[in-house]
């Protein structure tokens, strides 16, 4: 049985997650700059009692994952765009991770990404296999008449540990991992018209903390710090390094120097394969007779 106070923080970062989420839709509307919601959600985290676990997510039409504004970033929300927002919340490194689409047009694949990652839900049970997982909510998306990401996955969660092993596909596959009570993760269905797969584009905004190296750049030891430290060595955004005091061209030269090294991993922006729009859906839950989605809105 999970420990009452690990348990108490990770309702706790879902219950943030929920509400920065809630929060959010009220304010998404065309015109709104991208780094503003990016601002008051990282903001508004913290004010919660909550840390980013990774920079928000804000991936328009095309775009599946992986892009948070960049320094000065003008970019605006269009009046046709198909707008996904993924929030990471810790506390004390427990972490609660959702997604939800928006539009200021109706349209069917927000609703459809949301039926299937309830379907998904509805299986999860200790015992539970990631295969099961995955057929569940490749039945539910053709059931719909919609497809799914391919090579994009769900995950588990652990403290300080946001994508986990196993990785949970959206399709049906051969994985008889079965999940043990209180094991935690993250279902997350990307969905559009039919099954695609996603691309590494650019740019690259997000980083993480792979390990030490000597580095001759002040800036470069400068970001290994605050990445082994201050962001516990969770992903963190380039933009927020300007917030310390670094110029935009000193902090990639050395991002470059330490990459090179192997000191940080890249997360580069995931784009479609073939340029249609996506939506996404996601839930963190911990896995029960009676699964407790940490992440989902009080009724």
């Amino acid at each position: 049985m999970m420990d009452e106070d690990i348990l108490e923080k990770y309702l706790k970062a879902g219950k943030i997650a929920a509400e920065v989420c809630s929060k959010l839709r009220a304010m998404l509307k065309p015109g709104v700059k991208l780094m503003d919601v990016a601002e008051f959600a990282e903001n508004e985290m913290r004010k919660l009692g909550g840390e980013p676990a990774f920079p928000i997510n804000i991936s328009i039409n095309d775009v599946a994952a992986h892009y948070t504004p960049q320094f000065n970033d003008e970019k605006v929300i269009g009046s046709r765009d198909l707008v996904k927002i993924d929030v990471g919340v810790h506390v004390d490194g427990y972490i609660g991770d959702t997604a939800f689409t928006w539009c200021a047009e109706e349209n069917k694949l927000i609703g459809a990404s949301e039926k299937v990652l309830d379907a998904a839900i509805a299986v999860i049970r200790p015992g539970v296999t990631v295969s099961e997982i995955g057929s569940a909510i490749e039945a539910k998306a053709k059931e719909l008449g919609v497809g799914v990401i391919v090579n994009l996955t769900g995950h588990t969660l652990d403290r300080f540990v946001f994508h986990g092993a196993p990785s949970i596909p959206n399709v049906k596959n051969d994985n008889k991992y079965a999940f043990n009570e209180d094991d935690v993760i993250a279902i997350e269905p990307f969905v559009l018209e039919s099954n695609g797969t996603v691309k590494d584009s650019t740019p690259v905004e997000i980083y993480r903390y792979v390990m030490g190296r000597p580095v001759r750049l002040a800036e470069a030891r400068k970001i290994l710090e605050l990445a082994a430290g201050k962001y516990n060595e969770l992903p963190f955004a380039k933009r927020w390094l300007a917030k310390e005091g670094m110029s935009p061209l000193k902090v990639q030269m050395a991002l470059n120097q330490l990459e090179q090294l192997g000191a940080i991993e890249t997360y580069p922006t995931l784009k479609e394969s073939r340029g249609r729009p996506i939506v996404q859906a996601e839930h963190t839950i911990i896995v029960r007779d009676k699964p407790i989605v940490t992440t989902r809105m009080a009724e």
